[in-house]
């Protein structure tokens, strides 16, 4: 039987996740399905992610 990750070779080259920040937080917002479409338009334009867009705009709109 095949054991993925075991294979010399195979698996993530060592060192190819260094200083990336892993994003644990999580925070759920309630919206109406035509403020969700309006985001995700709002995002795309923008280039982002819908979950970077909202961050980005909420900490700008803060300090």
């Amino acid at each position: 039987m095949a054991r993925g990750g075991y294979r010399a070779g195979s698996g993530r080259p060592k060192g190819s996740v260094q200083n990336i920040e892993h994003k644990d937080g999580r925070i759920v917002v309630a919206c109406t399905q035509q403020e969700l479409e309006q985001i995700k338009k709002l995002a795309k334009e923008s280039n982002k992610t819908t979950s970077r867009f909202i961050v980005d705009t909420i900490l700008a709109t803060t300090k």
